[in-house]
């Protein structure tokens, strides 16, 4: 895609001015050039006016330079002693130029000016492809460029399905081949049951073609939970996974595998959590560090990860469809959440998006790991269900798995007004009478977090187990079954 490409005159409608926006916003506010330090090098086209191309990159030059603004002064001084690029600057109209542009941009609008340039060319390249855009151009010009993404890709979606390729027509009469696949256990999910024994026997894996939920309060450990206790186990079992995060960056998660290979695979316990955020490292714990480097190159290297920054589900499925296509089968999608939690319409929204997230994961044949932040009005609760999901309960519906996270409290400890009465269970050693169920004692110096099965569609719901949670390493440890009342906490 070229400035010389012979495109028709509705797709060059607005261009020049739609770059200049976006470039002299960041003249505005250099500071915000090092968010789009990828436009224009290595062959990059977003650009494609050869006087949007020649301003971005001076003034990238001059925001590296260290100036918090750009004037005449600072200008010239750069200029000196480089004729080439004064000659450019002065052909394109100098500070003239600059000023008159600036006088006119808001810089508080770089990212829509941006997006309007990305939209522009997300046109061009579909009327490459053959694409009728100059016949829908005028309701294509008021969409965004993930608008416009959705509206082709629900076209061949809906193309696919009249075409009958994705559907066929059977008898539900059992046969030898129905009975072999049942006696293989392919009707099993993925076992995660390395740290989860009891809650994968109960779910029966993780369920390709679904969707599974983790919900908590904030501050529970859903995301550490997920991560240590699925992710990684199955990155082990060479089942290829990702993280798709609109919360936490990429160097979060890499904290939680640093320490998981410290002191799964190293045996190493002089780094908690926290003192690895601290650094200041010691000759001992820098050869430690090295060794888990190649630990995750040799290892954990398979784990994708994308970093959205925000909720918008059309960029969710792209990148599903992308990791999918790579061979991922479990996606750990953290967090679902609605933009607002009380306007009814934003929870509708919701709805329709899990549902979209489940065709999706039903067609690529992955599973995709929610993980869900429980209403702050039920704090209180002791006992959580699907309640806790206030106007959002409907989602239940889409979901196969679904399971609650929250702290273990003062008064449920052993002892307590409210124990638990953790338990685990075991066979004789005759093996021949049922289970045998042996009491377990809380240590009140340790943490606990009580895991509710809320929705399965493998055993009984209403279940609820306990974890021993060592937050300094995050290390979970399945401990059994528990019993919590349905009394709230006062």
């Amino acid at each position: 895609m070229s400035w010389e490409g012979n495109y028709p005159a509705e797709l060059m409608e607005g261009r020049e001015m739609a770059e200049g926006a976006f470039v002299f916003g960041l003249w505005k506010s250099p500071e915000l050039f090092s968010d789009y330090n990828k436009v224009n090098e290595n062959g990059d086209c977003t650009l494609i006016t050869p006087d949007g191309r020649f301003f971005f990159d001076l003034g990238k030059q001059l925001a590296r330079q260290g100036f918090k603004s750009i004037n005449h002064a600072e200008v010239e001084a750069f200029l000196e002693g480089r004729p080439k690029i004064r000659k450019k600057f002065d052909e394109w109209g100098g500070m003239q130029t600059v000023e008159e542009m600036r006088s006119v941009i808001n810089s508080n609008n770089v990212e829509a000016n941006f997006n309007l340039v990305t939209k522009l060319n997300l046109l061009m390249r579909l009327h490459d492809k053959g694409f009728n855009v100059i016949q829908n151009i005028g309701k294509l010009k008021h969409m965004s460029a993930q608008e416009i993404y959705d509206y082709y890709d629900n076209q061949l979606t809906s193309i696919s399905v009249k075409a009958d390729f994705d559907s066929e027509i059977e008898t539900l009469e059992l046969d030898e081949t129905f009975i072999s696949e049942c006696d293989t256990g392919s009707a099993k999910g993925i076992d995660y049951g390395k740290v989860c024994h009891i809650l994968n026997y109960l779910t029966l894996g993780l369920p390709l073609g679904e969707l599974f939920m983790v919900a908590g309060h904030s501050g529970t450990g859903k995301s550490s939970f997920v991560f240590e206790s699925m992710i990684l186990p199955l990155t082990l079992s060479e089942v290829k996974c990702a993280v798709i995060s609109n919360e936490m960056r990429a160097s979060a998660f890499k904290h939680l595998l640093l320490a998981h290979i410290l002191t799964q695979d190293l045996n190493y316990w002089e780094l908690t959590r926290k003192k690895i955020k601290q650094g200041g490292f010691t000759a001992e714990q820098h050869e430690m560090l090295k060794k888990a480097v190649a630990i995750s190159r040799e290892k954990y290297s398979n784990i994708k990860f994308v970093k959205l920054f925000d909720n918008d589900v059309g960029k969710i499925k792209h990148y599903m469809r992308k990791l999918a296509k790579d061979g991922c089968q479990v996606i750990f999608y953290d967090t679902m959440k609605s933009d607002d939690e009380i306007n009814e319409a934003m929870w509708q929204q919701l709805l329709v998006q899990s549902r979209k997230l489940f065709q999706l994961a039903s067609k690529e044949n992955v599973c995709l790991i929610a993980s869900y932040q429980l209403a702050l009005h039920t704090l209180n609760k002791r006992f959580l269900d699907a309640s806790c999901l206030s106007n959002a309960k409907q989602i239940k519906e889409v979901f196969s798995e679904m399971v609650y996270l929250r702290h273990l409290w003062d008064d449920e400890y052993t002892g307590e007004p409210h124990d638990v009465k953790p338990y685990f269970t075991r066979q004789d050693e005759s093996g021949k009478s049922e289970r045998i169920h042996e009491q377990i004692v809380l240590d009140p110096e340790k943490q606990y977090v009580i895991a509710f099965l809320d929705k399965t569609r493998n055993d009984r719901i209403g279940r609820t187990l306990l974890y021993e949670f060592d937050g300094d390493y995050n290390i979970w440890k399945e401990l059994g079954y528990c019993t919590v009342r349905q009394q709230d906490r006062g």
